[in-house]
């Protein structure tokens, strides 16, 4: 949990809530990893990994002084790994529909298009907006091994 803890200022910037992501960090279901270079922390992800129902990738993020280095699909790669070693068939992922560059960042680690859940940000309030677009919906995209 202390290690976990650490991870909370970087997760921050992919939920609105810590309590969403300490809530995470209690969930024996839930692994937190911790992405380091040099010994510094430059990133975290939190995985649901469930066998039966599909895997989830609930939160990932990488530190803003460290972004587009390639270490948030060196993250990605990693648990696809870990995926097969679990011997897991699918990893899911949800993000915003306003989202534009998430979206296309999943698409190139290899995701594809699976559902939508709709309306699944009306709790945020007042609305937020990325790209003129008001975040509503959230596009699940899916990683499925071969």
């Amino acid at each position: 949990m202390a290690e976990a803890a650490t991870l909370l200022p970087i997760l921050r910037d992919a939920e609105e809530g810590d309590e969403r992501i300490q809530a995470t960090f209690l969930d024996p279901a839930c692994v937190a990893y911790a992405a380091r270079v040099d010994g510094l922390l430059i990133g975290a992800a939190v995985v649901r990994w469930d066998e039966h129902e599909g895997s989830e990738l609930l939160y990932i993020a990488v530190i803003a002084e460290q972004r587009g280095k390639g270490y948030g699909k060196r993250i990605i790669a990693a648990l696809q790994a870990e995926l097969a070693a679990r011997s897991g068939r699918a990893l899911l992922v949800g993000t915003a529909n306003s989202s534009l560059e998430n979206i296309a960042f999943y698409q190139k680690c290899g995701f594809r298009m699976f559902a939508i859940r709709r309306d699944y940000f009306a709790y945020i309030q007042p609305p937020l907006q990325e790209h003129g677009i008001i975040m509503r919906d959230m596009i699940v995209l899916c990683y499925e091994r071969a």
